[in-house]
């Protein structure tokens, strides 16, 4: 899809993105995670869906919050984008057949001890998302990217510094509770790519 919409992706969003097999930086202190950003077709005219999870309420970390399908290596996984691609099977049906891996967001540190490297990705097909692992998963969302460039539900958050690190803290009030944190990053991070990024 392209030109009829801002919201629409562009051709070239596999450009706008870190490559694939780009260097990922060493991760100590901290653990690696991956995370995979399932862009969704439109069904209306709100146009993309990206595909976010809420995290269930008995996880002793993140609990209740959202996010995007991914987890932790295991050691069967080839590298961390079989990370992602697994832990999206497992979580919500996502059969990696049914996607188009385009590249990869800016690693995002964690004070909970982890560097995600986020993966993006487009859902080839009309696939439905079901929150299958019910132990770390309590129901999937697709908002569009049309509501999350929404300046009525951003909010710009001010800054932080973690570990020497500055970053910008962003909020999103598409459900309750928000999308906010280092998934909110994310979102942002792929917004700005995509040159609809909401202003504060």
């Amino acid at each position: 899809m392209s030109g009829s919409s801002p919201y629409d992706l562009p051709l070239d969003l596999g450009a706008r993105l870190d490559a694939i097999a780009a260097p990922i930086p060493d991760p100590a202190p901290l653990r690696y995670a991956a995370v995979i950003a399932p862009l969704l077709p439109a069904i209306d005219h709100e146009g993309p869906r990206l595909l976010l999870i809420e995290r269930a309420g008995t996880l002793r970390k993140h609990a209740g919050q959202l996010a995007f399908p991914g987890g932790k290596p295991e050691p069967d996984d080839r590298d961390l984008l079989d990370t992602a691609l697994r832990e999206a099977e497992e979580e919500v049906s996502l059969d990696r057949a049914e996607v188009s891996v385009l590249g990869r967001l800016a690693p995002v540190p964690t004070p909970s001890g982890y560097l995600i490297i986020p993966y993006v990705a487009r859902v080839l097909s009309d696939w439905t998302p079901k929150a299958l692992d019910r132990g770390e998963v309590a129901r999937t969302l697709t908002p569009s990217l049309r509501s999350l460039c929404d300046p009525t539900t951003y909010t710009w958050k001010g800054s932080a510094e973690w570990q020497g690190q500055y970053y910008e803290l962003h909020e999103f009030a598409i459900h309750t509770p928000p999308l906010w944190g280092a998934t909110a990053r994310m979102v942002f991070d792929l917004l700005r790519r995509l040159e609809i990024e909401p202003r504060p």
